[in-house]
């Protein structure tokens, strides 16, 4: 793998990118389980990220292949391309994210809440060297069920 982010481009948007988030097990965690994704809807997000002074959508990538999304708005992230999971892809997309937060953005901390169940996401927080500083008890609601939300931070 050769892997690398950059700021995603409305030119990168494809159609496997919209299909991610028809996928249960990419959303199961996420509030675009709620979403209605469209081709057209994804392009007009990117053009809104490129745009706002507050979102940085950064795509992750395999040489040229669009395989995930990190948001530096809080810390927002995923890897749709579901062959590429449980190979250090999140972790190096967050390790990465943690640079350009300190020397572009000089940021002094980022943040993440993520479910209670969603281990791994958990797992890449920690190893980043994110701290748990919180439980926001049954505060997330995905696929009909509560769960807690699990407040992380790590300062820069």
């Amino acid at each position: 793998m050769k892997l690398s982010i950059s700021i995603l481009q409305v030119e990168q948007v494809t159609q496997s990118y919209v299909d991610w988030y028809a996928n249960d097990k990419v959303v199961q965690f996420s509030e675009n389980q709620y979403g209605n994704f469209s081709f057209d809807g994804q392009c007009s997000y990117v053009e809104s990220c490129l745009k706002s002074n507050e979102m940085n959508l950064y795509g992750i990538f395999d040489e040229t292949i669009h395989i995930g999304n990190i948001l530096l708005n809080g810390l927002n992230y995923v890897i749709g391309a579901t062959s590429y999971w449980g190979k250090g892809v999140a972790s190096f997309a967050v390790a990465k994210i943690i640079e350009i937060a300190r020397t572009e953005f000089d940021l002094n901390k980022l943040y993440a809440g993520i479910a209670s169940s969603n281990i791994n996401s958990g797992k890449v927080l920690k190893k980043n060297g994110f701290i748990l500083e919180g439980t926001r008890k049954k505060h997330l609601f995905y696929c009909g069920e509560f769960y807690d939300q699990l407040d992380y931070g790590l300062l820069l």
